[in-house]
């Protein structure tokens, strides 16, 4: 028996609903895209007439579309808020965009008011949805590399590289943070998600070369409930996309590339270990490659690449089933909420030079560090 259709609308009509998110609906058999609100109309209408739907230039009318299930809200920053509060009201699960809010007050009052009603709120951390972070999330779970102390992530991009439609993210009233809040937090999400909850941050945040003043230039030290440290780095200005996420463990290394190769990070995964051939996973033993077919692995570097998927494809896929099951989103609020909370506590951090404490007290204020 095939599985129901789930019908959505999209908040917001710029570049990711045209790269992401309106194409991966139209290529999933189990969604279908209904209805599109945007403020400019418009844009609304060009992308209706390429992916299907109907166009909206108010939200309550798109969200009162007939069999309408859920809606993906990719605004600005500054206007997530309103997209799901709407849905939530209107009784339409949400997936957002990362990230969930700009501040941490805003990302509860959304967190709350999805639960109120009863809908599922996903958040877009899509990096996630990579199979070579699935495999090394199974592998530290299982507790392959033994107790994780360490971890570092870099994640820089140049502000001319991704196709966007305006430069909203460099107007911090509108994003909440340029670099910080839209690069560095897919990475602030994936340590928590592989090494554990935040204790504490300590950020270094500043302006170095884009005409804008905003951060450009990000560094971060973070610790963990469970003891371990790490450190998480982002700029604007490389012209090259610098990616690379290391966790170290006590029995071993893994390595993730998630948006890019380079001769500095020519695997989307591996991983380093000293076990025997006898004690790896399959996926490790399938990938290894010996010098000759008689020997068998004796310690060292395993190379894995995985079939290359889209992670937003499976983003969606995650999605829809847990609108069709009535489960929990695989990302959920709450994450939004944590990684909003890290942003937040790297910007007191920056007021005080000092560490922060996570996670936040509900009343911690949210101020903007003064990059001029």
């Amino acid at each position: 028996m095939s599985s129901p259709i789930i019908k959505i609308g999209l908040v917001g009509a710029g570049a990711i609903m045209r790269l992401s998110h309106a194409p991966t609906i139209a290529a999933t058999d189990g969604a279908e895209l209904v209805a599109v609100f945007d403020t400019d109309l418009t844009r609304a209408e060009a992308l209706v007439a390429d992916f299907g739907g109907a166009a909206h230039d108010d939200l309550d009318r798109m969200l009162e579309t007939p069999g309408l299930d859920a809606v993906v809200v990719a605004t600005p920053n500054c206007f997530h808020e309103d997209g799901v509060l709407a849905a939530a009201r209107h009784g339409k699960h949400v997936l957002c965009e990362k990230p969930l809010a700009i501040d941490a007050a805003s990302a509860r009052r959304m967190v709350e008011a999805c639960d109120a009603a009863k809908v599922i709120l996903q958040v877009g951390f899509n990096q996630r949805f990579w199979a070579q972070v699935e495999i090394a999330k199974q592998l530290i779970d299982a507790g392959f590399i033994g107790k994780v102390h360490q971890m570092r992530s870099i994640y820089s991009e140049k502000s001319t590289a991704y196709p966007a439609s305006t430069r909203y993210r460099y107007d911090l009233a509108q994003s909440g943070g340029a670099t910080i809040i839209d690069l560095t937090i897919h990475r602030i999400d994936l340590a928590r998600h592989l090494v554990g909850d935040f204790s504490g941050v300590f950020g270094e945040l500043v302006h170095s070369e884009l005409p804008e003043q905003v951060d450009d230039n990000v560094f971060l030290l973070t610790r963990f409930e469970n003891g371990a440290r790490g450190s998480l780095a982002s700029n604007r200005y490389s012209p090259n996309i610098g990616d690379g996420t290391d966790i170290y463990g006590s029995e071993g290394t893994i390595h993730i590339a998630s948006e890019t190769i380079s001769p500095f990070a020519s695997a989307p995964l591996a991983v380093y270990t000293e076990r025997s051939a006898a004690d790896l996973p399959d996926v490790l033993r399938e990938a290894h490659y010996p010098d000759a077919w008689w020997e068998t692995f004796k310690g060292g570097w395993i190379t894995v690449k995985p079939p290359r998927r889209s992670p937003y494809r499976a983003q969606l896929d995650a999605f829809c089933e847990s609108v069709r099951e009535g489960k929990p989103a695989r990302i959920t609020g709450m994450d939004g909420l944590r990684a909003q909370e890290f942003v937040q506590g790297a910007y007191l951090s920056m007021r005080s030079g000092t560490w922060v404490d996570l996670p936040l007290a509900d009343d911690a204020p949210f101020v903007i560090p003064d990059y001029a």
